[in-house]
């Protein structure tokens, strides 16, 4: 029944610090694929907080089947053992209360009341006092002189009761059952650096044994933060070749972050990208999650509180899951192709910055959980996705490196789980597995990145090459349109002297027929004011059109517009109306006449030959609009979308000769009125083009298109 009862507490607590990558991506919303994106990630959420929930279930059940019923063997050191674990050779007893001291302790282990144990187990997250007894036998022959190493480093609280006397002339071995035979020595990282009994990364100190008599230790353990111990007898000797080894290894992963976080903020300064600054910000929080959770900061900052590092892990942890959210957010554009993902990375990028000030506090128990389940559902989320990425972009290597991050990172933050729960023993591996897998997919995104700068960088030299191509052929565009206005001024010029001729002549005496000469020739002169405004070198080197505003009433303008059309079959076709006909304007009216009347001769060009084209002229607030209505085949929403772009032909034109710049020519002559062009459009239903134009009674105020 003890037995049991120990398994359900052990069943209670969570896991320890860990920064979390991941990354995502999806569709525009209201899609197919946007809807199986979303029931793909619920599901693959749902799978993996599944296995967060099943993890301790499953390493309680492995660590009562192992779990053994004989007292424990000590561990013998012979005079060849250079280094040996205690796993198999120690007892545990869990106080879930809290109400254990040291001398009720060494009642309930002479009742048989601690569990013998075959391996070390993580505990998780929990709030549990774990109390351990180590057995130790120095064999005849063998060097009285040895060190105990434990870890983790952050651990906070390491209580070591050692038999008094132990020494080689003789004294209390075994296990005496008076507390004061016991001395304590406190380790932990509440223990200041430059108080504990060698100034290691990891908490150790020296023993010296009796010969030929077996010693137990016993060992108190209490951290808010996750329980991951494991124990190990050194020589001397093998133990400083291997802290040579261990600070090496150390050195050389720091060593890696820290280029990384330097390098890409250059980098990401210099180029001003979004997603190389978030990678960066997650690179220096591993960096200094390990600087702390390691041990190395203790070594270089001796007489830091312990407070101080439960903050810097903790929050290094929470700060490297927002960071990690932020730089997928950029690296996917998940603003504009998955909202719904953003609007989730952004709250629980929030929500983890929210939950900084509980690293130093007990709730902490419950704040990291929630950080780390989270963690884990999204790297699930955001494997699926760069899967899918990879698989629709197979001619882009860059998703294939965000897929082999985020499959690196899940595999080291799952072993990592199951080492922090008691699935896997705590010493299964050489080093942390989470250490490892964040190094690596830390290099392969940094790799990706690089990637994605140089295919970034290329698309950026040929949007320059391509821009100084386009600048070229403006130029010689307006070389060209520059000679053409020369030769349009001179058939304009003959086309008025011969009507200018004929008038004079006498040979022409109708009243009709002289006044289609005096058409002729106001057209004309009309036309060639415009060769002179619209084409002239200066207009086009200075990107905008010469206005010319001048008073003029809405009336007379549309008088004017449509006074080209009397006399032909179209002008039976239009239905004008014009509400204030005596409204007066400030415009240059040969231009807006060319785009008003660039309107009217779409609509009736495009339009069935016994249907009206409505033009209405009124005012709408400080707005005067000028409507032309018709009832033609009409647009698509894309198509009108593209209204106003140069060259740009609708479908419902095809067959009827046109250029594309009449509505572009239209365009900017509004704008350059301070006016707006739309267009309302359906299939098969007509066109309506609606022209609005700013109220201007008097002169235009400073900064108004047509002030001079």
């Amino acid at each position: 029944m003890m037995k049991d009862a120990n398994n359900r507490r052990e069943r209670q607590g969570w896991t320890g610090r860990l920064p979390a990558r991941h990354t995502g991506c999806g569709r525009r919303n209201g899609s197919p694929l946007a809807s199986a994106f979303v029931r793909l990630c619920r599901m693959a959420g749902l799978i993996a907080l599944l296995v967060v929930l099943l993890l301790p279930f499953v390493g309680n059940a492995a660590g009562s089947a192992i779990a053994a019923v004989s007292d424990v063997e000590p561990l013998r050191l012979g005079a060849s053992t250079a280094s040996a674990t205690l796993a198999g050779h120690f007892a545990r007893l869990v106080d879930p209360d809290r109400q254990l001291d040291f001398a009720t302790l060494l009642k309930a282990d002479a009742e048989g009341r601690m569990e013998p144990r075959e391996d070390f187990r993580g505990a998780g997250q929990t709030r549990d006092i774990h109390w351990y007894r180590f057995d130790l036998l120095r064999e005849p022959g063998a060097p009285a002189d040895w060190l105990l190493e434990m870890g983790e480093a952050y651990i906070d609280h390491l209580d070591l009761f050692i038999p008094k006397a132990t020494g080689a002339a003789g004294g209390t071995a075994g296990r005496p059952q008076d507390p004061a035979a016991y001395r304590l020595v406190r380790l932990g990282d509440f223990v200041p650096f430059s108080q504990r009994p060698m100034r290691t990364r990891l908490h150790s100190l020296p023993l010296t044994l009796p010969e030929g008599r077996p010693v137990s230790l016993y060992l108190r353990v209490d951290s808010v933060s996750a329980i991951r111990l494991s124990a190990r007898m050194w020589a001397p000797a093998a133990y400083i070749g291997h802290q040579t080894t261990d600070l090496l290894f150390q050195g050389l992963f720091l060593g890696v972050l820290g280029i990384l976080t330097l390098g890409y903020v250059a980098l990401g300064l210099l180029l001003r990208d979004g997603a190389l600054l978030a990678y960066t910000g997650y690179v220096a929080t591993v960096l200094c999650y390990y600087l702390f959770a390691n041990g190395i900061a203790a070594i270089l900052l001796p007489d830091l509180p312990g407070w101080f590092m439960n903050m810097m892990v903790g929050s290094s942890g929470f700060l490297g899951f927002a960071a990690a959210l932020t730089m997928w957010v950029y690296i996917l554009d998940l603003k504009t192709r998955a909202p719904w993902l953003h609007r989730c990375y952004r709250g629980l990028a929030l929500l983890a910055l929210l939950m900084l000030p509980s690293t130093v506090s007990p709730l902490y128990t419950l704040t990291n959980p929630i950080v780390t389940v989270s963690a884990l559902v999204v790297v699930v989320i955001a494997l699926v996705l760069t899967a899918r990425m990879s698989w629709a972009n197979p001619g882009d290597p860059t998703p294939r490196f965000y897929l082999a991050s985020t499959l690196i990172s899940l595999v080291g933050l799952l072993l990592t789980q199951m080492s922090l729960r008691g699935v896997l023993p705590a010493d299964f591996a050489v080093a942390d597995p989470y250490q490892i897998s964040s190094m690596l997919a830390v290099l392969v995104l940094g790799t990706g990145l690089a990637l994605r700068i140089g295919r970034l960088q290329s698309e950026r030299l040929r949007a320059r090459e391509e821009s100084a191509f386009a600048t070229k052929r403006a130029e010689e565009q307006r070389s060209f349109v520059a000679m053409l206005s020369h030769e349009f001024r001179t058939p304009l010029a003959s086309i008025d002297s011969a009507a200018q001729m004929i008038e004079l002549s006498g040979a022409v005496e109708s009243p009709s027929s002289l006044a289609r000469l005096q058409r002729i020739r106001g057209t004309t002169r009309k036309m060639a004011e415009l060769v002179e405004l619209f084409l002239s070198a200066d207009a086009l080197d200075q990107g905008a059109l010469a206005l010319k505003p001048e008073p003029v009433a809405l009336g007379q303008l549309m008088d004017e517009v449509l006074g080209g059309l009397e006399g032909t079959g179209a002008e039976e076709r239009l239905d004008l109306s014009i509400d204030i006909p005596d409204r007066p304007l400030l415009v240059d009216a040969p231009f807006l006449g060319v785009a008003i009347g660039n309107l009217v001769q779409n609509a009736l060009r495009y339009s069935p030959l016994d249907t009206p084209v409505r033009v209405t002229a009124g005012e709408d607030g400080d707005r005067i609009v000028i409507r032309v209505a018709d009832q033609g085949r009409g647009m698509s929403a894309e198509e009108v979308e593209r209204i106003g772009s140069i060259y740009f032909r609708a479908s419902s034109s095809r067959g009827t000769k046109g250029s594309g710049l009449g509505l572009y020519m239209t365009q900017k002559i509004v704008a350059a009125h301070g006016g707006t062009l739309s267009v309302e459009s359906l299939r098969d239903q007509g066109s309506v083009f609606t022209i609005r134009l700013p109220v201007t009674d008097g002169p235009p105020e400073a900064g108004h298109p047509l002030a001079k």
